[in-house]
């Protein structure tokens, strides 16, 4: 599942859709470009933990060491073994387009804070 900026969430057959859309191909060709996408980013971060897309973000895997952890319910002392785990860095291009919309609301707020709006503009007259 994919999240969509606006709170909701975009499901893979709605990106296979939208990219179906854009490229101007079939939602089976659409797929099949999808999952090439993503098969090599899980096989590259398998063999070397680390892929960068200029613009976009970088993934990596981190390792975890292993470790005691305690469990909640029943308190028993339990051996956590070394785990890999893969993670997302935003890249500087994403973050802009993401906090765009955040930026816009600011600049319309501060717009709105310079304009001169008469005190009686929002009075109701009763005559």
């Amino acid at each position: 599942m994919f999240v969509n900026l606006k709170g909701g969430v975009m499901t893979r057959v709605q990106l296979v859709s939208k990219l179906a859309s854009r490229l101007d191909v079939t939602k089976r060709e659409a797929d099949l470009y999808l999952a090439a996408f993503l098969d090599s980013i899980m096989e590259t971060l398998h063999k070397d933990g680390r892929v960068v897309v200029q613009g976009f973000g970088s993934f990596k895997v981190n390792e975890y060491k292993a470790r005691v952890a305690k469990k909640p319910l029943t308190g028993e002392l339990i051996q956590l073994p070394v785990r890999h785990k893969p993670s997302f860095h935003a890249g500087k291009e994403l973050r802009e387009r993401v906090n765009e919309e955040m930026v816009l609301v600011k600049e319309t707020e501060v717009l709105l804070n310079r304009i001169q709006v008469p005190e009686n503009v929002f009075s109701v007259s009763a005559g």
